[in-house]
């Protein structure tokens, strides 16, 4: 007898048996898959054909159950998708990682990012394989083009999307990003910084240091605004009398044009300074300068500028026959300088001379260093020190001369928006 057996969609059973002699029966039962013999048994009890059969096909329909199923998974994988929410502009690296956040800017092939769980984040533009934006945003060519709208840069072009149209850019060709004007909030940022010491028991003493500034920047300029106010007093343990040991402030602002990845100009640079104990009731400072960037990487930037100036100052008090307020051409030369010294840790150096005549104070320097310590996302630790030297400080009406050279050291507390 011959008989097949379908029992599986990719098993075929064949069962046969033989007479041998007048009495003996022999039974032969075979297990083929897509044409392939994989089982054969000789019996001579249906019994144990039958038996051996089901345990058996379990085991091979459990077998092929579970590769089938390897099989498929394997087939259908795909490297997930992210879902674009428009709360979050979108970066992804090279190494197929994705980071949400803000874009802050880009200038040098440099892109600053404010990741949403990494904070700031400086990427080099060519480890960036896809960036896109949840605003607006400003661009500027070499070639000096400007323009605005929903940024996409994706395998190697770049795009924008504005009122529904999509305008292609030559990549290469892109100087710098940043916030877009139809988004004025997003090209300010700022930060406020106070240090107070104060004393009382045997001795009394106030000691503050009060520094604020503002930054806007956008695809093709940078405005800048500092403000400086030191204050300290103490008070006589014999006569309580308070004496005022420390008064002055100095406010600061600029404005620079960016043309190339390496030059900038500096149309406005304006300076204010009162001090008292420096017999100066104000000095103005107005300059402009040439800029030059000397290295600007991920981690260190180097700055120098240098401009003709002008200068007027009042002093408090002069002696008799002498004028109290100079005026005086000149010449300002300064540099700034920053390095990440690790991702919470940064530090920073400026340094600026002006060189004007001898009446107004001759050649009047600047020194400011010091480390930024990340706390929290928006809170710093800052140790700063200041150094000021002024080669030629006007005498009072007694002839007293201030002295030429200041220091301090502060620590203060800073919060950065």
């Amino acid at each position: 007898m011959f008989k097949i057996n379908i029992k599986k969609e990719y098993v075929v059973f064949v069962d046969i048996s033989a007479h041998v002699g007048s009495t003996q029966v022999l039974y032969f039962y075979c297990l083929l898959s897509n044409q392939h013999l994989i089982w054969c048994g000789v019996f001579m009890n249906q019994l144990m054909v039958t038996l051996h059969a089901k345990i058996f096909i379990v085991f091979f329909s459990l077998t092929l159950a579970t590769l089938g199923y390897a099989n498929e998974v394997n087939g259908q994988w795909q490297k997930p998708t992210p879902v674009f929410k428009q709360d979050f502009d979108w970066v992804k690296l090279t190494s197929d990682e994705w980071l949400k956040g803000d874009i802050v800017s880009m200038y040098d092939e440099k892109l600053e990012f404010d990741s949403d769980e990494l904070d700031i984040q400086t990427i080099d533009l060519e480890d960036v394989a896809e960036l896109r934006s949840k605003q607006w945003q400003s661009i500027r060519m070499f070639d000096g083009t400007i323009a605005e709208g929903y940024l996409v840069i994706k395998d190697g072009k770049l795009s924008l999307v504005k009122h529904g149209v999509t305008t292609h850019y030559e990549f290469s060709n892109l100087l710098s990003i940043a916030s877009s004007g139809k988004n004025e909030r997003d090209l300010w940022d700022g930060y406020i910084n106070i240090g107070i010491n104060l004393r009382d028991g045997n001795t009394v003493q106030l000691d503050y240091t009060f520094s604020a500034g503002v930054q806007r920047r956008s695809s093709s300029s940078r405005f800048k605004t500092d403000y400086t106010a030191d204050y300290s007093k103490y008070e006589d343990q014999d006569t309580e009398i308070m004496t005022v040991t420390a008064d002055s402030s100095r406010l600061t602002s600029s404005f620079d044009w960016f043309f190339n990845p390496k030059v900038y100009f500096r149309a406005a640079d304006i300076e204010y300074i009162s001090d008292e104990f420096l017999n100066l009731d104000y000095r103005i400072h107005y300059g402009i300068a040439l800029g030059y960037h000397i290295v600007d990487t991920s981690r260190t930037s180097w700055d120098v500028n240098l401009g003709p100036s002008y200068q007027t100052s009042t002093f408090i008090d002069v002696q008799e026959n002498e004028s109290d307020s100079e005026n005086s051409f000149g010449v300002t030369l300064g540099t700034d300088f920053t390095f990440e010294v690790s991702g919470d840790i940064d530090y920073d150096a400026s340094y600026n001379v002006q060189m004007v005549d001898e009446a107004s104070g001759g050649n009047i320097h600047h020194f400011e260093t010091g480390l930024e310590i990340e706390l929290t996302n928006d809170f710093d630790l800052d140790l700063t020190f200041y150094a000021d030297r002024t080669e030629s400080p006007k005498k009072d009406s007694e002839g007293n001369i201030p002295e030429k050279n200041d220091y301090r050291l502060v620590v203060s507390f800073g919060y950065d928006f």
